[in-house]
């Protein structure tokens, strides 16, 4: 494929992942001088979360000039790729999406060979795509990229302060409110792990989409953490965060993990891009860019498992049949345990997956892929 420019359909104002996914692809374009014009999903709006400096930079990065072989980029789920029409004519259409189970949705395949090349994150989704009846011939690896000029070791903050304090150890979960995220399985897995007396925190963010109100998904959250642990040694944030705050936030704790069985797993490669220390499944996106050198893994169970029977009810167009990695809570609980009592294995990591994500992840990287696999120059 040769063209001039690029396209770009995709909720580069949304705060959530695939926000934070479309804006960090347009700075890998910026950043391999690639013209693109931004065309901004019907779904999405302004978000103030994503602050002023962004929503400005984002106006003077789109371009009406993208030359006269433009491609079009559709980001998003391939159910919402026909949603929008490119105002002007281009010499193809890529789509860019992933999924983070053994499958893809049933509709997946069909949706997907009607596009010229599907772009997904990692080797994972190539293999789970590919066996599901997507085209392989049509399929790219293309990794996430991350702006490492604002996620760098060292660089300055200001602490978030907790009433009361956070102890003197801190691990941190950022996550949408989704059953899917495993908060509950995490929770479960501290708990059992640590005392109430050990020092030691567990800091939960969560990022509240649209449709649910902060107050409901507290009173969730609620029915998982022990009365007495709540506010003293398990906090939870429901309140809207910028992308500084969010910053603040990540160094403001000491560990990064997750059990979500994530399709890539942004939050922990930002924090490790902080030179923080992370916890990961060794199973799905993780896998790309985690590895024993540079993070701590869960090893999941052999088998894989169905997934939880109440996604597959409420959302069988996506989850019907589908499989994924068993977690047991006693590993979540030994990865928390290694990294809170090995200082030495959490500063031997934290500076290896510093090193790795923007030696391999930064937009500069990454851009490069995107410019060879548009055929310019």
């Amino acid at each position: 494929m040769t063209c001039t420019g690029v396209y770009w359909v995709g909720p580069v104002y949304d705060m959530g992942g695939y926000g934070n996914v479309s804006r960090n692809y347009l700075r890998a374009l910026e950043a391999a001088d690639i013209p693109v014009y931004i065309a901004p999903s019907m779904a999405t709006r302004h978000n103030t979360e994503i602050g002023e400096e962004t929503v400005n930079w984002l106006e003077r990065l789109s371009t009406g000039n993208i030359g006269d072989r433009p491609v079009c980029v559709q980001h998003g789920v391939p159910a919402h790729f026909h949603m929008h029409r490119p105002s002007v004519r281009v010499t193809g259409t890529i789509g860019v999406t992933l999924f983070e189970t053994d499958r893809v949705p049933v509709d997946w395949p069909r949706l997907c060979n009607q596009l010229d090349e599907v772009w997904v994150p990692s080797k994972f989704n190539y293999d789970t795509f590919s066996r599901s009846g997507v085209d392989a011939s049509k399929l790219r690896v293309v990794p996430y990229p991350i702006d490492v000029t604002r996620f760098y070791p060292g660089r300055p903050y200001n602490r978030v302060v907790f009433s009361p304090p956070l102890r003197n150890f801190s691990f941190l979960y950022v996550f949408g409110f989704d059953f899917r995220k495993g908060v509950d399985l995490l929770i479960y897995s501290f708990c059992r792990e640590f005392e109430r007396t050990e020092d030691v925190s567990l800091v939960l963010k969560v990022y509240v989409h649209s449709g649910y109100k902060p107050e409901d998904v507290m009173a969730v959250i609620r029915t998982y953490v022990p009365a007495d642990r709540l506010f003293s040694q398990i906090f939870v944030i429901v309140e809207p965060f910028g992308e500084q705050e969010l910053i603040d936030l990540y160094l403001s704790c000491d560990a990064y993990v997750s059990v979500d069985r994530a399709g890539w797993g942004m939050p922990a490669m930002e924090m490790m891009a902080l030179g923080k220390p992370a916890i990961g499944l060794n199973w799905g996106g993780y896998t790309e860019f985690m590895n024993e050198d540079n993070s701590v893994l869960i090893e999941p169970e052999k088998e894989l498992v169905p997934v939880d029977a109440k996604l597959q009810s409420e959302r069988p167009e996506y989850y019907y049949s589908h499989m994924w990695a068993d977690i047991r809570p006693d590993r979540v609980g030994g990865a928390m345990r290694e990294l809170y009592e090995d200082r030495a294995k959490r500063e031997k990591i934290s500076r290896k997956a510093a090193f790795d994500v923007h030696f391999e992840y930064s937009p500069s990287v990454v851009g490069s892929r995107i410019k060879q696999l548009l055929g310019m120059r």
